[in-house]
């Protein structure tokens, strides 16, 4: 992966585990409404324990910024988690409950892919460059944006999961990929070819962990103590 100058080129390099997430079970069952309200409530629960982190780990990002456009461009990231998405994911976990209204066993409780992703991320913030943790939480918010305009054209009407299609297929939703992308490839520009490599290594591990969040939420796979 040496070499690589763009986050386009790192989607490329990433091959099957990017294009794993555009065609998972999990939104597509979404899309034709098929999947049982139960297991989106069972991933949205664990979303609203997954996003807090993830704004933690942006934060991280702004703390390290290099000058005042890097700032700006991590604080905005960070206030869409903190004033958009948490609040849209408890607006999908109060209509789902409607439809899914026994809570899940542990639903307050980190399950394995949940605690695996935001341990990881958790570690390269502390551990890392703010461009590290750029390219950390990339494969999140853009894979989001292609899975949804992937499916939304052909979706069916739901009373919940065409709220999640329509908010990731927006073009408000776009422009804030497009700008995290656009801040992430001036500052790839800079690197050198072993950052890049590092930083497309990065990349990848982002792309695995999204498809094991899917995978849980697909299976709501828990600790075997709390499905019990």
């Amino acid at each position: 992966m040496r070499g690589l100058g763009s986050s386009h080129e790192m989607r490329d390099a990433a091959g099957v585990a990017w294009t794993a997430l555009l065609t998972h079970g999990f939104p597509v069952a979404l899309a034709d409404a098929t999947l049982p309200p139960e297991r989106f409530r069972f991933y949205v629960s664990q979303n609203l324990l997954y996003l807090p982190e993830y704004a933690r780990v942006i934060a991280f990002a702004a703390a390290r910024s290099a000058d005042g456009a890097e700032l700006a461009e991590h604080t905005e990231s960070l206030v869409n988690i903190v004033a958009t998405e948490l609040p849209q994911n408890r607006r999908l976990l109060d209509a789902i409950s409607q439809l899914a209204p026994t809570a899940m066993p542990g639903e307050g409780v980190k399950a394995p892919a949940t605690l695996a992703y935001t341990s990881w991320l958790l570690s390269t913030a502390a551990t890392g460059t703010s461009l590290d943790i750029a390219a950390a939480i990339l494969p999140c918010a853009w894979s989001y944006g292609e899975i949804a305009r992937g499916l939304v054209g052909g979706a069916a009407e739901h009373p919940v999961y065409t709220e999640w299609l329509r908010f990731f297929a927006s073009d408000e939703y776009d422009a804030v990929v497009v700008r995290q992308r656009g801040a992430f490839d001036a500052a790839l520009a800079t690197q050198d070819d072993d950052a890049r490599a590092r930083l497309a290594d990065i990349f990848l591990m982002g792309c695995r962990l999204e498809r094991s969040f899917w995978d849980q939420g697909l299976a709501m796979q828990h600790w075997d103590d709390v499905a019990a």
